[in-house]
């Protein structure tokens, strides 16, 4: 079966030689793709951070020389949201859907539609995505390949107390959810004695808990464009209210102004010696290919008092908003926000773009004058 698409692709990799110029080889015609349930709660909440900043992105996307249409997703009009996928001569996709009709576990349906119309499209494939998404199977993979991850243990939704878990402090998750959806300060517990209560709040929303064991220490946020390792950043927790656990919580992430989100303040590049870098970069890079990751990405590690490294996440697509964090540390690299967009839109082509894993291109920090550190 051939491809509804046209065969006349060229290299995306040229870039356009000023803002608003068009670049004959790259792609010309952008479906950005978004899930109107999700926009529309960004939209009418202004005390919340926006789930994706479509509106920057498309201008990104049109100072590349792009011409972007938003294709909103309702999963009652699936039909028609296909038919202009298919009939509108696109020569990419770019997903920002993070979840379909609101819901985060239907989020791989919109790359897997996309996959059976063989059209590219940025970030990560649905298989990735769904795998990522479920925290318990994830965690399982990266430790059979000796990659360092916290113990943990799934509690499903007809399970009681007492729950067969002793390392303390834990903290209690749902299992399949992204973007600290129901993490909060009580989410960590330490002791046996508080861990039903945590444990019941998962199951009453969401089924399925997962308890993970508790990293205290340091927590360093690793960022992955096609080839590229961006410098790390890491999270201060120094201004925590007292007693609140070092987390991104819920409302760390999306409460603009909470005392949560004032606490939980990014530092870019984080204070790391070279070595030391590079060895988390490489770690982060291989969770990700065991993920089968292609794109862009954000892996989570925390380390422990002693240095130890250990995985607690992996994020494909991560939020792309401007003053996200994939974007400060692409910013940290020396690549403008319109850089950024222009590296997503040449990783959805890995045949042309080199992406092995031999390839890895480590993005050293710049310093204020612009000299790699």
């Amino acid at each position: 079966m051939s491809s509804p698409y046209p065969s006349n692709r060229t290299d995306p990799h040229q870039r356009s030689t000023a803002p608003g110029s068009t670049s004959p080889t790259a792609p010309k015609r952008v479906a950005v793709l978004v899930d109107e349930v999700a926009e529309n709660e960004a939209a009418a909440n202004p005390l919340a951070a926006p789930v994706q900043s479509t509106a920057c992105i498309i201008d990104a996307l049109k100072a590349l020389g792009h011409d972007p249409v938003e294709l909103a997703l309702l999963p009652e009009r699936t039909d028609e949201w296909l038919s202009q996928l298919i009939s509108g001569d696109f020569h990419l996709a770019f997903n920002l859907c993070e979840t379909v009709g609101g819901r985060s576990d239907a989020e791989h349906l919109t790359a897997a539609a996309v996959e059976l119309l063989a059209l590219p499209m940025t970030g990560a494939k649905s298989g990735t995505l769904l795998l990522c998404l479920d925290k318990d199977r994830c965690s399982a993979i990266l430790r059979t390949h000796g990659i360092p991850v916290p113990d943990w243990k799934l509690i499903f939704a007809e399970d009681s107390p007492p729950f067969d878990w002793g390392r303390f402090p834990a903290i209690v998750k749902p299992v399949a959810e992204d973007a600290s959806n129901g993490v909060h300060s009580s989410s960590v517990v330490r002791s046996r004695d508080q861990l039903p209560e945590a444990v019941e709040r998962v199951q009453q929303a969401w089924g399925k808990a997962l308890i993970q064991e508790f990293i205290e220490g340091r927590e360093i946020n690793l960022a992955i464009v096609g080839r590229h390792l961006l410098p790390p950043s890491e999270i201060d927790f120094s201004s925590l209210p007292e007693g609140s656990p070092p987390i991104v919580s819920f409302e760390a992430k999306w409460t603009t102004g909470s005392p949560e989100d004032l606490g939980t303040r990014p530092v870019c590049p984080a204070s790391l010696d070279p070595d030391r870098a590079e060895q988390l970069q490489r770690l982060a890079a291989r969770a990700w290919q065991l993920m089968d990751g292609s794109g862009y990405a954000r892996v989570d590690v925390r380390l422990t008092r002693t240095g130890q490294p250990y995985i607690i996440d992996v994020n494909p697509n991560p939020d792309l908003s401007p003053d996200a964090g994939i974007a400060r540390q692409a910013l940290s690299a020396g690549w403008t926000y319109d850089d950024l967009i222009a590296q997503i839109v040449a990783s959805s082509f890995p045949s042309q773009n080199g992406e092995l894993a031999k390839d890895w291109v480590f993005m050293p920090p710049l310093d204020t004058n612009g000299r790699a550190h």
